[in-house]
């Protein structure tokens, strides 16, 4: 094989990764995508160089990520640049890694890449520069009707899928290559299997699944401020709040029962401990003075005060008052009642390098370095002191969820109380302007439904406010990009799926033995895996 051939099946190979990325109709691409790449390594493992399919695969990563999440580029250029090249080498790592263990071994490659390709996804959740946006089991997002079993093994049993078929793919074009079209047969019914199989059982699933509990009436506006031009401009905070509960005066009435608005609604902080010393907060008491049995929540930025020894990294100095704080995009809950307590729920899911750079904890210099997006910057703090919102008499219960947080499948699924209730995300995607970005977004938000089996709330600043039945199913949303509101209702579902008791346990399973698989062939490689 040439080297043309060879750049041609790493290109190739980046773009059908990267298809589902770029139009998202065409998610069924996915299942064959990797045939390329896995032609490629057959061809290339034996070379003198070992690393010469790490450089191949690389290109071919790299392209998937262009393609895949160019639009970050929108917001800023050089964490763009960043993130991609940082998540492509990764990638190729962990596809190298592959390729070695089963040579040294003498091993199907099919064995080895499962394990290390779904413990890397699942690393890729935790670690400081998480960025799990083309993990694979995501690529199915908009296809709900196929994935009602992500109930039972969140977005990583559809990484299984995709890699499983992919592989009984190739096995089927190397059987009719050698042997010709006519002895495709049983493997070939094999893979239609492997494919159809979980199909035919989510339809099963998604036929009798019923909705069921009662009802809440909710209310949420979509403010539609551009955050470059208009959001973070001190001079506006004041109108764009008035403008909201003005808006809120217009569609909340007796049955309203929820009112929510999005991610940074009051852009200036406020103190956790003395709310009431924001003249915003004091708005939203006034206005919920005429709603007393309303529950509102939204977006805020906080802040604790610290005191002057044990200044956890990242955080922030006051110069004009003299303190060191901790900031926190927050989401706020003022529940119904008289003299009602707000509750604070604090994201911690950040953005690399935006909203946290990476590794601050050990290099705490870091923290004054965050790149700056559209005029706005600081490092948030990572502290949680709670997980839930809980209504008066814990009737009801929400599962708050950040933005980038929707991302993070295990991580909301583990806050699933039993109690009835709902999920409800609050998010600006106005950073990526009129890009794919926002739609990519979105998609992950009925994936959450699902993995929890519960109705979703999902409030944007600008992007798309919609609701969404415990199927994954949107039963109403707004436009992009415009100024609007949307009433309705939906159900309190309760108890946890299996995947939310349990969590990324094929992640978790993929990760250790990987692990133990690394180790063992480099101690059987006397020339060491590297």
């Amino acid at each position: 094989m040439n080297i043309r051939k060879k750049i041609f099946l790493a290109l190739s190979g980046g773009l059908l990764l990267g298809l589902p990325w770029s139009a998202s109709s065409l998610f069924l691409v996915v299942f064959i995508a990797w045939g390329p790449l896995l032609l490629l390594e057959e061809e290339v493992r034996h070379y003198a160089n070992s690393y010469a399919i790490f450089n191949y695969a690389f290109v071919s990563f790299l392209l998937w990520n262009i393609i895949g999440t160019w639009w970050v580029m929108q917001a800023q250029w050089v964490g763009a640049i960043l993130i991609i090249i940082a998540n492509s080498l990764l990638q190729a790592l962990v596809f190298w890694l592959a390729s070695r263990i089963r040579t040294i071994l003498k091993i199907p490659l099919l064995f080895p890449f499962v394990l290390i390709w779904m413990g890397y996804e699942h690393f890729h959740l935790s670690w400081d520069l998480a960025w799990p946006w083309l993990n694979l089991g995501n690529a199915l997002a908009t296809a709900p009707k196929l994935i009602q079993w992500y109930e039972f093994t969140g977005v990583r049993g559809g990484t299984l899928w995709i890699i499983l078929t992919n592989f009984a793919a190739l096995k089927v074009y190397h059987i009719c290559r050698h042997k010709g079209p006519g002895s495709i047969v049983p493997a070939g019914a094999i893979t239609l299997m492997l494919f159809l199989v979980p199909i035919v059982v989510s339809y099963f699933t998604f036929q009798n699944f019923e909705a069921e509990g009662e009802t809440v009436n909710i209310a949420l506006i979509q403010p539609n401020l551009d955050p470059y031009t208009e959001k973070f401009h001190p001079e506006n905070y004041t109108r764009h709040v008035e403008s909201f509960f003005k808006t809120a005066d217009a569609i909340v009435d007796d049955e309203t029962q929820y009112l929510f608005g999005p991610e940074t609604l009051i852009v200036e902080q406020i103190d956790e401990k003395d709310p009431t010393a924001s003249v915003y907060y004091r708005h939203l008491l006034e206005f919920r003075e005429k709603y007393p049995k309303l529950n509102i929540l939204l977006g805020v930025h906080s802040y604790q005060k610290l005191g002057n020894e044990n200044i956890p990294p990242g955080s922030r100095f006051n110069s004009k008052e003299n303190f060191y704080y901790e900031a926190f995009n927050t989401a706020l809950f003022l529940p119904s009642g008289p003299a009602p307590v707000p509750q604070f729920y604090h994201k911690t899911k950040l953005v690399p390098l935006f909203e946290r750079m990476p590794f601050v904890q050990y290099l705490g210099f870091l923290g004054k370095y965050s790149l700056e997006l559209g005029g706005y910057t600081g490092t948030y703090s990572l502290r949680q002191e709670s997980t839930t919102f809980v209504s008066p008499g814990a009737s009801v219960t929400i599962l708050p969820i950040v933005c980038f947080e929707s991302i993070f499948g295990p991580y909301c699924s583990r806050n699933l109380p039993e109690e009835a209730g709902f999920i409800c995300m609050i998010t600006n995607d106005g950073w990526w302007k009129n890009t794919p970005g926002y739609r990519h977004h979105f998609n992950f938000s009925p994936l959450r439904a699902i993995e929890n089996r519960r109705d979703f709330v999902r409030v944007a600043n600008t992007g798309i406010s919609a609701l969404i039945n415990a199927k994954g199913m949107v039963i109403a949303k707004t436009p992009w990009w415009e100024k609007t509101t949307l009433k309705g209702k939906i159900y309190l579902r309760r108890g946890q799926t299996f995947f939310a008791r349990h969590g990324d346990y094929l992640g978790r399973i993929s990760l250790v033995l990987g692990g133990f698989l690394v180790l063992y062939a480099g101690i059987r490689n006397k020339r060491h895996l590297f």
